[in-house]
């Protein structure tokens, strides 16, 4: 039941979210239609159906690169024929004897692995599946993850459908989806090519820090607050067009701390 809760309560804060972004977009358009146009219910209505366009392009952007493309073609044919052979063979042991070449606590499960180091508990799930990995799968897959309490969830899938990739986000889980391809570049050339290395941190660029200090999740809240002070002040003087162009930026800014993706982890080696 607990489960079931934890698992509601995240679906409930990803259409929560959804909603927040639609608001502020919303409102974007509406501060400068409002400003033109003398209708406010034409402005209103203008303004509804561009946030419902933007929000299904940015959805439509929103798929992950992808990181195989610098395989060769030779090299995606035979990740293609090596992941459908694990499917019709249900070959899950496999998946146990690679983890093992590099890490020695390792736990079979029937259809999962446990790997278990000095830091963390992972679980590694083989979805050996034809079809597509999607979003119920995945909070299957997390509600097996949260009685063993793992610290990390890598799932590799032959095919992932794209809303699972956005779903994925909005969670809180320590999530890495891997298809077919990222599967044969970052788990089966990795482990059978290349010695385990160490891979040195790098630092951040002075940039990327000031860009994560200025759109912090932690600032929405005050962009917010100024952006609505303005709004309401850009009322009772329609005609300021400070208060319009002001009240945007904030909003906007605040939308980009929303919307900022999490750091992805490093998949030189997702164990």
């Amino acid at each position: 039941m607990v489960t079931v809760n934890k698992i509601t309560m995240k679906i409930f804060l990803s259409i929560f979210k959804l909603l927040i972004k639609f608001s502020l977009i919303f409102m974007i358009f509406y501060i400068w239609l409002r400003y033109y146009l003398t209708s406010t219910i034409k402005a209103g209505v203008i303004s509804l159906i561009c946030a419902v366009i933007i929000i299904l392009i940015l959805d439509s952007i929103s798929k992950p690169k992808q990181n195989y493309k610098n395989l060769k073609q030779k090299e995606k044919e035979e990740a293609e024929q090596m992941f459908f052979s694990l499917i019709k063979n249900k070959d899950y042991l496999f998946f146990y004897n690679l983890a093992k070449t590099r890490n020695k606590n390792v736990e079979k499960k029937r259809i999962y692995l446990l790997v278990k180091n000095e830091e963390n508990k992972i679980m590694l799930y083989p979805y050996l599946k034809i079809k597509p990995l999607g979003q119920d799968d995945l909070l299957t897959i997390i509600s097996v993850a949260s009685k063993e309490k793992v610290q990390k969830i890598v799932i590799c899938a032959s095919d992932i459908e794209k809303e699972t990739y956005s779903f994925a986000k909005t969670l809180e889980e320590d999530i890495v989806l891997l298809d077919k391809y990222e599967t044969y570049q970052y788990l089966f050339k990795e482990y059978q090519y290349f010695p385990q290395t160490i891979s040195k941190t790098q630092l951040p660029k002075k940039s990327k820090v000031l860009f994560d200090y200025a759109f912090s999740k932690l600032r929405t809240k005050s962009y917010l607050l100024s952006a609505f002070l303005l709004l309401i002040i850009s009322f009772i003087f329609q005609q300021n067009l400070y208060y319009c162009i002001v009240a945007t930026i904030l909003i906007i800014f605040a939308l980009i701390c929303i919307i900022k993706p999490k750091d992805k982890p490093s998949l030189n080696n997702p164990l």
